[in-house]
């Protein structure tokens, strides 16, 4: 069952290793992504802060991407206690602000979160998975669907590890 302390891990410094496929641009040519290469670069995530009785997490990322641009992005994550999920937003430097949240919820120690975002007049899935949970490291991955959900293509995955 979800509740307030599913994003505790996130009040924590984390080192990333992202793997992102390398492509043109995912709203551009979403049909790109499962021909593109995969690049590597680091990053640190976590830090984050909890408000309102616990049901907003704020945490921050930076990324170096391989051509030298950094990222630095917040995420924003808010609890409803009535469904028992949540509603997550990410917000950066390079990008427009979106406040479409993502939304779902921890079961079975796997974070599942899912939106649907139009492109081109269509429908594109977007979700996230949360799992591979030690004391010491977990995996974010980001997929799209094109297809209504039916098949998923994975476009990023994070790697976890928290400093000590």
């Amino acid at each position: 069952m979800s509740g307030t302390h599913d994003f505790d891990f996130w009040l924590h410094t984390w080192d990333v290793v992202n793997k992102r496929r390398k492509i043109r641009s995912l709203y551009d040519h979403p049909d790109d992504n499962h021909e593109a290469e995969w690049e590597e670069f680091p990053g640190v995530a976590g830090m984050g802060a909890k408000y309102c009785d616990d049901r907003v997490m704020v945490d921050h990322y930076e990324g170096h991407y391989p051509d030298g641009r950094v990222t630095k992005g917040l995420n924003v994550r808010t609890f409803d206690p009535t469904t028992q999920e949540w509603s997550l937003v990410w917000l950066d430097n390079y990008q427009p602000a979106d406040f479409t949240p993502l939304v779902g919820k921890f079961q079975d120690g796997v974070g599942r979160f899912e939106q649907v975002i139009h492109l081109h007049g269509k429908p594109v899935h977007v979700r996230y998975i949360l799992d591979n949970f030690t004391e010491t490291s977990l995996r974010w991955q980001q997929a799209f669907s094109l297809d209504g959900g039916e098949t998923w293509d994975t476009n990023w995955i994070m790697e976890f590890t928290k400093r000590r």
